[in-house]
């Protein structure tokens, strides 16, 4: 689709790398000055400062991933022994300080370091160690932002999770409501608070009416939709609807196999089509909607759609899209795919399922015979699965078409999780009072689901521990979104900048 939304994974970090050094007018010698000869020369500071200069920058340019930061212009800041830190010395330093998101010092200790986040409060990374932690502890003793790091490489780590810091402050979510625009009914681990959430992680919410979707499916001529008589609507028109039979051709032609007519795949494209429509007009780039809150007024059954396969194309195109109206699920979305860079699953969780009878309407006896011994299982199970687990920079999996409904309406992805038996995986959720943040890892055991109709897709995977699994998970809800991968300690470093007490498994 052509549709312009800026997803998240595209934002950067624009990061100053800032070289502090001394130089000497004089030649002397005494407690701060360690050469002899030569050395003693301001020439000989002045070059050899160049070239400290110039090293340290060449080592953040071959360091930082150039899809995760914009290095600005670098700043070279030398100062003599009388340590005078003047207002134009802050202000060179500082320069165009409102395009910067982060900066990188290195070098010598100077009072500037402690004069200069006074002024701008920018975020900090003070690069070294012995005499820098003398900066750093000043810093957080009064409150800055300052990150210390001893090499390069945990600066990079430090970057890549003030981007998704970043990414998070740029998440818009289009949010489809019909009751309540704080939560949907039944789903009651929500957030307890919208402006809280936005308060603390910058996200926004645009709120859109139901009814006034699903009367924009229908191809009227303008002015003639019903929710908005004598108003230009954006209806699927008849442009619309030549691009949606072909994406609907495309998507058939590259599933393994097809269960479905095109004439019932089509109105489930027709509503991710109209849903990414929406999310151009409204400058949105995440998107949530209350399954069972429209379920109960026959909509869905009435126009033979549900929202799952738009959940899983927008998800491996990067527009994090949960189901059931779960913001804390969509919000963790939001971290774990710019974390991973590659998209996420979510569904309901279950600890045990096996030992506790609990694998739902999922009729899997040779599964259950088969794992029935094994320990510290988890299953977590939705119809959502996608074709860019292994990366977005990755070709599309294979994958299965299969209606939801099972008169046949209601197309979703079905993905066969047993191919990635022993895949490492990370999972995280927010808690409802934004305050708690769950990460866990796992390795994949095997799939359910992947010949079935509904919503019966799932996964099984095993954790280090699953009673402890379970109580933390208790703390937070149920919707458990999950990532291929191992990044655990990048979720544990982002969960600790962002303020979250951290329930780890």
């Amino acid at each position: 689709m052509d549709f312009k939304i800026n997803t998240t994974l595209g934002i950067k970090l624009n990061v100053r790398p800032v070289t502090l050094s001394l130089y000497h007018n004089y030649v002397f010698e005494g407690p701060c000055r360690f050469e002899e000869g030569e050395k003693l020369k301001k020439e000989h500071d002045l070059r050899a400062n160049d070239e400290k200069h110039k090293s340290f920058i060449e080592s953040v340019m071959s360091a930082v991933p150039t899809d995760e930061a914009n290095i600005l212009e670098p700043i070279h800041f030398q100062y003599d022994e009388s340590f005078l830190v003047t207002d134009a010395d802050l202000d060179l330093v500082g320069k165009d300080s409102d395009q910067v998101d982060l900066y990188i010092f290195k070098g010598a200790v100077t009072d500037l370091l402690l004069e200069f986040p006074r002024k701008y409060k920018k975020p900090m990374i003070v690069l070294g160690r012995c005499l820098n932690t003398v900066s750093t502890a000043s810093l957080l003793a009064r409150g800055y932002e300052v990150y210390p790091c001893q090499t390069i490489d945990d600066a990079v780590d430090v970057i890549k999770a003030l981007r998704v810091r970043k990414a998070l402050s740029q998440t818009r979510v289009l949010a489809f409501n019909r009751l309540n625009s704080g939560r949907a009914p039944g789903m009651i681990d929500a957030f307890l608070s919208l402006d809280d959430v936005s308060d603390k992680l910058g996200v926004r919410f645009i709120y859109y009416n139901i009814h006034e979707f699903f009367d924009q499916l229908h191809n009227v001529p303008s002015g003639e939709n019903p929710t908005a008589p004598g108003k230009d609507e954006p209806n699927i028109n008849d442009t619309d609807e030549t691009k949606i039979k072909r994406l609907t051709n495309e998507f058939i032609e590259g599933a393994e196999e097809c269960d479905m007519t095109p004439e019932n795949v089509y109105p489930s494209l027709k509503a991710h089509y109209l849903i990414n429509k929406l999310m151009e007009k409204t400058g949105c780039n995440a998107f949530t909607a209350p399954c069972f809150d429209i379920c109960a007024t026959r909509r869905f059954n009435e126009e033979k759609f549900t929202f799952c396969l738009n959940h899983s194309l927008n998800n491996e195109n990067g527009i994090p899209s949960s189901c059931e109206y779960d913001i804390p699920a969509l919000l963790s979305m939001v971290m774990l795919s710019n974390t991973a860079r590659s998209a996420p699953y979510m569904g309901n969780t279950i600890t045990n399922p096996i030992k506790n009878n609990e694998m739902g309407n999922f009729d899997e006896k040779e599964v259950e015979k088969k794992l029935q011994n094994m320990e510290n299982l988890v299953l977590t199970w939705h119809s959502v699965p996608n074709r860019k687990l292994k990366g977005f920079d990755k070709p599309n999996g294979s994958y299965a078409i299969r209606s939801f409904a099972y008169s046949g309406w209601g197309a979703t992805i079905r993905y066969n999780f047993n191919q990635d038996k022993g895949q490492p995986i990370t999972m995280c959720r927010i808690d409802p009072t934004c305050g708690k943040l769950f990460i866990a890892r796992g390795t994949v055991v095997c799939g359910i689901g992947y010949d079935k109709q509904n919503c019966t897709e799932g996964v099984i995977f095993q954790v280090v521990d699953s009673d402890d699994f379970f109580d933390k998970l208790s703390q937070v809800g149920n919707h458990t979104p999950l990532v291929y991968g191992d990044c655990f300690n990048q979720m544990v470093r982002l969960g600790k900048i962002l303020g979250f007490e951290l329930l780890t498994v």
